[in-house]
């Protein structure tokens, strides 16, 4: 595989299986694909009325995502994983894309190009080496004759979101299980099937709350496309709904995966510009307040005199990842300083770790305390979706969710810092607000 084809496919968007047809000609359209399909298939029995209906479900999201990237993506490639956790919850199975798919590829609508791990040439299973390194996922395109179909429907790729809607997640609590390493690498939690109590219906129904009422707000400039709350270390005897916690929005084109100098220039909310409110350290914040100790009286936490920002960022930042006090560089937040231009020349992990904690000396005690970045995120989550709630019902303000902050019209500056600021007191938590603007 050349670079210029390898770029091409590394640039795919997720089939999110978010989208629906919304106007007469994505309709039709699809009407079109499902006979051609029909014509090519060979069943002795026709399929019951359920299963019919969740086959011709399964060819609108299809056919939607794929005509959606050749709109977004110059290349027109999306990706989508086929192992059966990315089919968890989701409203097309695993057998029924790929029954379609192999479909579509025998009617040369669709060009596939083969996910997979990677073998290691130097694997030896006598010592820690793997034997496969994560490939890339599935890649699919609509091809040339797809294209011409749609456009001969009356699709314009240039008017897409007058042709396909998005439709909000039904499962929006997810669970997974604590990572785990192996080989040296950090694999993600397993997903786990949630157990529907109290606790369960309550979170569920209030982010269903804020989905729809976000959807109702006219955002220019980015996708939203509706809220999951992701838990974690949902196999920990201590879990009780108490452990991860965030508002993810659904999609690899969500507004929260744009840099902010982009959101802060491109967004808006209801034709108003926007202001990024949030919390200072947000986690060191909230570690803190959880050791009933007051924050320093500086204005920046992260300002340590003699060391770059973004280094005692990195420090703290692994810390709270692994519960201890690390010795040695993470391989990626290395890089990231690297990448920013930050010369770490002679500047030893655990040197860097000793003066943060003579100037932080609460940090010291983070191994005893048992406190997890997950009970972090928890408190955090809470009180950042305690903060939209209020400008909801009280005010009438739509606010997005960025982890450590929210997204609000411009007009709500000073309304959406009180309203952080007092989510956090409401903690228990003291804390520093900031804002940013364009």
């Amino acid at each position: 595989m050349n670079a210029a084809i390898f770029k091409e496919i590394k640039n795919a968007i997720q089939m999110s299986f978010r989208h629906r047809n919304m106007s007469l000609a994505a309709q039709r359209f699809c009407h079109t694909i499902m006979a051609i399909i029909s014509k090519l298939e060979i069943r002795k029995r026709r399929r019951r009325t359920k299963d019919q209906f969740s086959h011709n479900l399964g060819i609108e999201i299809i056919i939607a995502d794929l005509i959606i990237a050749s709109a977004k993506v110059e290349s027109g490639w999306a990706h989508r994983s086929l192992c059966n956790d990315a089919f968890t919850n989701e409203d097309l199975g695993r057998v029924t894309f790929h029954n379609i798919i192999r479909q579509l590829e025998s009617a040369g609508l669709v060009e596939i190009v083969r996910g997979g791990n990677l073998t290691n040439p130097f694997y030896n299973k006598n010592s820690d080496s793997r034997p496969f390194y994560p490939g890339l996922a599935c890649r699919f395109r609509a091809t040339p004759t797809m294209l011409l179909m749609a456009h001969e429907h009356g699709i314009d790729i240039k008017k897409i979101r007058g042709h396909y809607a998005t439709v909000l997640p039904k499962n929006v609590i997810r669970l997974r299980a604590e990572s785990r390493r192996k080989y040296g690498q950090k694999i993600g939690g397993q997903k786990l099937v949630s157990k529907k109590d109290d606790t369960f219906t309550e979170l569920h129904n209030q982010v269903m709350v804020i989905n729809k009422y976000l959807a109702d707000q006219y955002l220019e400039g980015a996708i939203f496309n509706g809220y999951h709350r992701g838990f974690n270390c949902g196999d920990h005897p201590d879990f009780h709904w108490n452990k991860g916690g965030r508002l993810y929005s659904v999609g690899e084109d969500s507004y929260q995966k744009l840099k902010q100098a982009q959101r802060l220039k491109d967004i808006r909310i209801n034709g108003e510009s926007i202001i990024e409110a949030d919390v200072n350290a947000s986690y060191l914040t909230i570690y803190h307040g959880i050791c009933n100790t007051p924050l320093p009286k500086r204005k920046d936490l992260y300002k340590i005199k003699g060391l770059h920002r973004g280094v005692v960022k990195a420090w703290i930042t692994s810390a709270f990842g692994s519960g201890t006090l690390p010795q040695r560089w993470p391989s990626i937040a290395k890089k990231e300083l690297v990448r920013k231009g930050i010369d770490l020349k002679g500047m030893n992990f655990q040197e860097v770790g000793e003066r943060v904690c003579r100037a932080i000396p609460i940090l010291a005690k983070l191994p005893e305390t048992g406190i997890t970045w997950a009970d972090l995120m928890f408190l955090e989550s809470k009180a950042i979706i305690g903060a939209m709630d209020t400008l909801r019902e009280s005010y009438g303000i739509p606010a997005y969710s960025m982890h450590d902050g929210i997204i609000v019209p411009s007009s709500a500056k000073s309304i959406a810092q009180r309203e952080v600021a007092e989510a956090y007191e409401r903690l228990n938590f003291e804390c520093k607000t900031t804002s940013h603007s364009s």
